[in-house]
């Protein structure tokens, strides 16, 4: 841990059998208010990067005019929270007075998007069929309701 003002950085990544971009980062000040927030890194269905943090998706925005931060927007076009992280993936901060979403988190998103980068890294690296990959995954997690959802549209577009 460090003792300056600085937020402290836990990171850990997920484990798994396929070799996933996402992980997950922990932040949380030393202030008088203590806010955790958790980070994880995902890719969008073109291969962008993209962020949720503490459930909420936020993508690349811009950049500050010295090219030194990195500004991310929500997801939802209704939400006017941005989030200012630097370039070595550490949160700095919330921008502006409104820093409570004007939506709940998708946290089903979040498991099909999770879901899809695995079987789409499987798919890369394995010579097996999705089919099967696809079954393995199944078998491998406790799926919710909607990720077997997907599932089943995935095994009729296969």
């Amino acid at each position: 841990m460090q003792s300056n003002d600085g937020p402290a950085i836990d990171e850990t990544s997920s484990s798994s059998s396929s070799s996933s971009s996402s992980s997950s980062s922990s932040f949380s000040s030393f202030s008088s208010s203590s806010v955790t927030v958790t980070i994880t890194k995902l890719t969008t269905n073109k291969r962008k990067s993209m962020l949720t943090v503490n459930g909420y998706e936020f993508h690349f925005k811009d950049y500050n005019k010295a090219k030194t931060i990195k500004f991310l927007r929500c997801a939802s076009r209704n939400c006017g929270i941005l989030l200012h992280k630097s370039f070595s993936d550490e949160f700095v901060r919330f921008s502006g007075k409104m820093t409570d979403h004007s939506h709940l988190p998708n946290t089903a998103a979040l498991g099909i998007r999770t879901l899809r980068e695995k079987l789409r890294q499987r798919a890369e690296h394995e010579r097996l069929p999705l089919q099967e990959i696809a079954e393995q995954e199944v078998r491998a997690g406790l799926l919710t309701g909607e990720l077997l959802q997907f599932y089943q549209t995935f095994l009729i577009s296969v």
